[in-house]
């Protein structure tokens, strides 16, 4: 009975730690949103997932305990939707917060606005910040379709299937990236072509800031 209430206790430890954990995340990831920080916390958000991964697979024998944790489980799977959508939101360019600046420039419908107070829509240095992330997307946009071809071309050559979707790699390679940028604390990924066992694969590699390979520790 003692070590059963000994279990408990450590039980109750363990789901308090998760919760706190999980508040941690969620202010994380509204700093990523809203450009605070500048690497997701990725890293954080999947050792996260294998905890509770690990606690599904040792059920619980405390009511109270197992109906806790369900709770958890819960506002974690909600709050991975909404970061989900955010990260969609982001790469799209359509992420709200990135709007309100913009949006605090229109005028609302009536408004008797005088000429001399009119100004533009954005500031030169918003149409400048605006500017650069375009080219980096399109930069991007055009390192993936080259990653696609050269992939696609190894495979032909190793006698794989090329009936694959650009979309499709272009939004697995973009996971890899920001699951790289969070582990390694990177800004840069470069992806490799390789041909193993006969097999066409597409390493990724973190980049330091001097351009050389960063070595996993």
């Amino acid at each position: 009975m003692a070590r059963i209430e000994k279990r408990d206790v450590s039980l109750n430890a363990q789901l308090d730690e998760m919760e706190h954990r999980i508040s941690l995340l969620k202010m994380q990831y509204e700093k990523y949103f809203t450009g605070l920080e500048k690497i997701e916390p990725l890293k954080d958000r999947e050792a996260l997932k294998r905890e509770v991964r690990d606690l599904l697979s040792d059920p619980m024998k405390n009511p109270a305990q197992r109906f806790r944790f369900q709770q958890i489980k819960a506002r974690l799977q909600s709050y991975e939707l909404y970061w989900t959508r955010n990260l969609v939101q982001m790469e799209r360019g359509t992420h709200p917060k990135m709007k309100f600046r913009a949006d605090l420039k229109l005028p609302k419908p009536g408004d008797a606005v005088p000429e001399a107070a009119v100004e533009p829509l954005m500031s030169a240095e918003q149409e400048e910040v605006l500017r650069r992330r375009q080219e980096l997307q399109e930069r991007e946009e055009r390192a993936y379709k080259m990653v696609f071809d050269k992939y696609i071309e190894a495979r032909g050559k190793c006698g794989q299937s090329t009936d694959l979707s650009f979309d499709t790699m272009r939004t697995v390679l973009r996971q890899q990236v920001r699951q790289i940028k969070s582990t390694f604390g990177v800004e840069s990924v470069k992806f490799k072509i390789s041909v193993e066992d006969g097999k066409a694969k597409v390493k990724a590699v973190p980049v330091q800031q001097d351009g050389t390979p960063k070595a996993a520790s």
